[in-house]
């Protein structure tokens, strides 16, 4: 009898199994699809169009992959659950399980096991791959600007360097028809060159320094202040030299959430050192303020005129004492190490909002638990989104903040199962 159960557990388990499967395919086809189409597809455009090679677009694109995984599988493995007890649900089939005496922890322990597997994966992208892919990306474009230095200025287009505004006609191999440059980089004095023909070279790949050699330039000097003056020169070419490393940087340098978590934890080491004299410096002057008004009080006696300074003095104390000391790279460090967390967490936590689905009664479930699939991300994703936003405007644990979305999804979701077994 015993082993005609375990085979009846066995087979309810792989059945279970390959409707979760099919159903987080095609849930992770259909976020991927929402998070990545447009990024990738307007990123590759910007490297298709500069003639760079498929295959380092292709690995560009690959490289940026990971970045999107990481809301991709906590929000596909939260619709494979909701279609999937949706779809039983809506069949009868859970019903039928019941009927037979065969508890619905046997359907919720295998969504509750994959769903933990999903959140160890979640967890490898965000903490091993995301740092690895980017470091790999760094070094791919850093290679391609090499290669290829108009890489980042647009043929017919305005393109912004720093200080300099760069008027393009087209733009290949490194060599730009006709240009208008507009140098604002000496505050009052504005120079304007125009040019036939431009050529640019790499200098320094670490800096992003590049230098613009120009043919038969046209140079006009002038005044924003004294309009009337300017001074206008010709030659047959010129120099120019353009940093890059401000538009660069935006791609190439190295954000929080691209840490592992113990770089992360490191940062945040040094970071509380920070804030730790920041307090100390904080209470000193606080002592001195003090004293000051002790100083103040004791002269009261003999010169009543001090009274508005020791108001005044007392107000500043009070502002000072409930000032609450936030460091801006402390709360942003900290939260992106538990936002890894709560991200790969929510892969587990957030199934269990779908449970409630096996005691209602559903005309096509399937769809249905899509549906509210799609809601509860959009949730999640809203919450989480306000959570950093208030992270580093308050002296609140980032921890409270970042972790708020899975502990409400967490009771909701137990309160609804309490409630529907109950009726």
């Amino acid at each position: 009898m015993l082993s005609k159960q375990g085979s009846t557990f066995t087979t309810l388990r792989k059945y279970i199994f390959r409707e979760f499967s099919l159903s987080l395919l095609v849930a992770f086809l259909f976020f991927f699809f929402i998070f990545a189409v447009n990024q990738l597809l307007l990123f590759a455009q910007k490297i298709i169009l500069k003639n760079v090679e498929i295959l380092s677009v292709v690995k560009l694109v690959a490289l940026a992959i990971p970045q999107i995984l990481l809301y991709t599988l906590p929000f596909s493995t939260l619709s494979a659950a909701s279609m999937v007890i949706g779809d039983k649900s809506a069949g009868n089939e859970i019903l039928a399980l019941r009927a037979a005496g065969i508890s619905l922890r046997r359907i919720f322990e295998v969504i509750g096991a994959l769903a933990l597997i999903m959140t160890c994966l979640t967890f490898f992208v965000a903490d091993v791959m995301l740092p690895y892919s980017h470091l790999k990306f760094k070094t791919l474009y850093s290679e391609l600007l090499q290669d290829l230095p108009t890489l980042e200025i647009e043929s017919y287009a305005v393109n912004t360097i720093g200080d300099t505004v760069l008027v393009t006609g087209n733009v290949e191999d490194g060599i730009i028809d006709t240009l208008v440059l507009f140098d604002t980089s000496k505050g009052d004095d504005q120079q304007i060159i125009t040019a036939r023909e431009g050529k640019v070279t790499l200098v320094n790949l670490e800096t992003f320094l590049y230098r613009l050699d120009v043919k038969d330039p046209m140079i006009l000097n002038s005044k924003s202040s004294a309009m009337e003056e300017y001074t206008l020169a010709e030659a047959e070419s010129m120099t120019f030299y353009l940093d890059f490393s401000s538009q660069v940087t935006q791609l190439t340098d190295v954000k929080p959430s691209q840490l592992s978590s113990r770089d992360l934890m490191e940062l945040i080491q040094s970071r509380k050192q920070d804030l730790m004299k920041s307090k100390e410096i904080k209470n000193f002057t606080l002592l001195n303020m003090l004293g000051k008004r002790g100083d103040l009080l004791r002269q009261l006696s003999s010169d009543k005129t001090l009274l508005k300074e020791i108001a005044t003095l007392d107000f500043e104390i009070l502002a000072l004492q409930k000032e609450k000391e936030i460091n801006f790279y402390l709360q942003y460090y900290r939260s992106e190490l538990h936002k890894k967390l709560a991200l790969s967490a929510s892969c587990f936590v957030l199934v269990f909002i779908t449970f409630p689905l096996s005691f209602m009664r559903l005309k096509h479930g399937r769809l249905f638990g899509f549906g509210l699939s799609l809601f509860v991300a959009a949730c999640y994703w809203f919450m989480l989104f306000f959570a950093q936003k208030q992270v580093i405007t308050t002296a609140i644990h980032p921890a409270l903040l970042v972790w708020a979305p899975n502990l409400f999804f967490a009771v909701l979701a137990f309160f609804l199962l309490f409630r529907r077994r109950r009726l």
